[in-house]
Order: structure tokens, then sequence, then C-alpha cells
């Protein structure tokens, strides 16, 4: 698997401001059960139109395969990381939104081309 990191990994990460985790493999089902704790459901759409006659059904389930993994990725980040962001103000996070746009505009006046590329199957 070449996306993992094991401190990514929440299968082997517990919190410590929170003390949640690790997640074990009917985590989902135990959530359902606790009334005490935070959930948090996010949708994600993703549209994909690529028209060129023969390829159009393999280019189109290769971006979906590829944006599947890149935001499973992403979840797992987003709880490992937890005890990074939850204490977080609302100014914080507008603080930040500000910092990161200001440095996104800087790499792209001269930065290089980078991100994720397709995994390797």
């Amino acid at each position: 698997m070449q996306d993992y990191k094991p401190d990514e990994d929440p299968t082997t990460f517990k919190s410590v401001k929170t003390g949640r985790g690790p997640l074990g493999p009917t985590w989902k089902k135990e959530l359902v059960s606790k009334t005490d704790c935070p959930k948090m459901c996010a949708y994600k759409l993703v549209t994909v139109k690529f028209k060129w006659w023969g390829l159009q059904t393999k280019v189109e389930n290769f971006i979906h395969e590829q944006e599947k993994r890149i935001f499973t990725n992403f979840h797992r980040q987003l709880f490992c990381w937890i005890d990074k962001w939850v204490d977080l103000t609302m100014d914080d996070i507008r603080r930040m939104e500000a910092e990161t746009q200001r440095e996104l505009d800087e790499m792209r006046k001269k930065g290089s081309v980078r991100g994720t590329k397709a995994a390797d199957e």
C-alpha cells in the first residue's frame, strides 16, 4: 500500500486530547450506540465527464478510483490529526485559511507543479 503511513493509521492512533481511537473493525456500529460522542458526516459530489468514444468508461472509472483513494487518505489524516485541530476556534480557522490562500498564491506564481499522482496498479 503506497499511501500507508503508520502515524496516519486510525487502527493504531489514540487521541491524547479526546481519548478517541484506535478504531477497530466495528467502529461504525459502536458509534451508533454512543450518545455523548459528537459525529460528523461529510458528503462529496464528484462528477466525471470524459466523452471520448472507446475510452470514456475506462477513464471515468480510473478517475473515480483515484478520487476514492484521495478522500480515504484525507479522512485518515483528519482523524489522526484531531489533536491538532480539535481546540481551534473559528477565528483560528479563518486565519489559517487566509495564510493558506497566500501560500498557494505564492506557490502558483513561482513554484513547480506538485500534488497527488495516480496510483500504480
